[in-house]
């Protein structure tokens, strides 16, 4: 009897292993939703120019996506709205009243879902309308150029900003 209960569960693992399909596993060589890759850009020469100590955080939203100084990022698009709405802080020091020269961006886009498999979902791609840096008395950001306006991966920069 209990040989018997023994096979019965060996058979029943067996099958379930067996109605596994392949789009149950998301492989990790799949490549997943975008992020809008930006490169920071000198005005007077062209070339790639690091950002000191660039902070970058969502329009309401109180945690800081990066705090770091470099000449690249990737940020990530909202996939339920047409606008993305991102605070650029440039010299940040959260050790001084100063909080450093901040500008916000605004990027407008269209998105499309695109279906990959049951395992792993959804990915969304973007078109890239326009950027719109915030006016005020004291802008760092003195330029913005649309490179790919499709981020459909994440090999290449889509937008170059120039300070």
């Amino acid at each position: 009897m209990k040989l018997l209960k023994n096979n019965f569960i060996l058979l029943g693992l067996f099958v379930f292993l067996l109605s596994c399909e392949p789009d149950d596993i998301c492989l990790t060589s799949i490549d997943d939703t975008p992020r809008l890759i930006i490169g920071f850009y000198d005005k007077t020469n062209g070339e790639l120019k690091e950002v000191t100590n660039l902070k970058i955080q969502g329009h309401n939203n109180e945690e800081v996506y990066i705090y770091q100084t470099l000449d690249s990022v990737g940020i990530p698009l909202k996939n339920s709205n047409n606008l993305t709405i991102y605070s650029l802080t440039k010299d940040f020091n959260e050790n001084t009243s100063s909080s450093g020269n901040n500008d916000n961006l605004y990027i407008n886009y269209n998105y499309n879902w695109e279906y990959i498999s049951r395992a792993c979902g959804f990915k969304t791609t973007y078109e890239l309308k326009n950027l719109i840096i915030e006016n005020d008395s004291n802008n760092w950001i003195l330029d913005t150029e649309l490179i790919n306006n499709n981020i459909i991966n994440e090999k290449s920069i889509h937008v170059k900003i120039f300070h």
